[in-house]
């Protein structure tokens, strides 16, 4: 069965609720302290539950259930709405790292596109919410298209994302920020990728790496985790089809090129040793789409994981 919800509705759902090493002045110094695996990441494996948007969309208890059975023991949310949760997942012997939410909040602008109306909480609540739920982490999603029409507009988004850091912080609560394809394309002998880590503040702004769209944007995922040594604080594990054309849109990959872990063309070895080398505390498990039923993609994949022992 084809996992249906398209991202568009996965953002109006949300908002209900050259890879040489850089000069050290252009990407900071690496965020203290890390909290390193206790030995593998295969050893505490990771789930997006954007993965399962569907089956959590109709019976959110009974697919954490689930979850648990296959074996994930940390989560990433697609809706801080949801992390009232906290306690059951707790019981189920799982712990919420993270969430993600819509830019709007921070940005003030809700795309039409996406969102009917604009939803009534504030940024300031949803880091109340993570906070009162013992989550200390809360990221970007992705960055609407209209928030991104000129090169300059991701350099404003940087600094926005600054002061929303700040402001998480004092709660306890650290922002990241996760990308896409986009982020990658050459502009200005550069790319909005790098032209906001320019801006963003090390320690207010973190990152989450999506090797898929990383590597479908043309780019060695290892390398850029080298090149970001300090930065990266999660990792998207999510394998990319043979023969998927390069991209940059995002929007208009072909959904059968979201594949379960080591089905694919991604070097999960190489990009967990790197991973594991540079810091990186944890990693999660993440399809977007899938044309055979979501939990028997993610159980293959957390046995590819496991396979793996790294």
């Amino acid at each position: 069965m084809e996992n249906r919800i398209t991202r568009k509705q996965f953002l109006q759902v949300a908002g209900a609720a050259a890879l040489t090493l850089p000069v050290a002045g252009l990407y900071g110094h690496p965020f203290s302290p890390l909290t390193p695996p206790a030995s593998s990441y295969a050893a505490h494996p990771g789930l997006q539950l954007y993965t399962l948007r569907e089956s959590f969309g109709k019976d959110p208890e009974g697919t954490l259930k689930r979850v648990a059975a296959i074996g994930f023991k940390d989560l990433e949310f697609f809706n801080p709405g949801s992390l009232g949760m906290s306690g059951m997942v707790k019981d189920l012997g799982m712990t919420i790292i993270s969430s993600h939410f819509s830019p709007g909040y921070i940005t003030g602008s809700w795309d039409k596109k996406f969102f009917k109306t604009p939803p009534t909480e504030t940024f300031e609540s949803l880091v109340e919410t993570c906070a009162k739920n013992g989550v200390k982490n809360l990221g970007i999603g992705m960055l609407f298209p209209s928030d991104r029409e000129h090169f300059d507009d991701y350099k404003r988004f940087a600094e926005t994302a600054n002061k929303a850091g700040e402001k998480s912080k004092k709660s306890g609560v650290q922002l990241y920020y996760h990308n896409h394809s986009f982020e990658f394309e050459p502009v200005e002998n550069t790319t909005p990728l790098e032209a906001m880590l320019a801006i963003m503040d090390p320690s207010l702004v973190q990152l989450e790496l999506d090797v898929f769209w990383t590597t479908v944007s043309g780019n060695d995922a290892s390398a850029w985790i080298r090149k970001l040594k300090g930065r990266i604080k999660f990792l998207h594990l999510k394998d990319l089809r043979a023969g998927t054309p390069k991209d940059y849109t995002t929007f208009k990959v072909d959904h059968a090129a979201f594949v379960a872990l080591g089905e694919g063309m991604v070097d999960f070895k190489k990009i967990l040793q790197a991973a594991h080398e540079t810091g990186i505390p944890y990693t999660f498990v993440e399809q977007d789409y899938s044309v055979i039923d979501p939990f028997e993609s993610i159980t293959k994949s957390i046995g590819y994981l496991k396979g793996l022992g790294i």
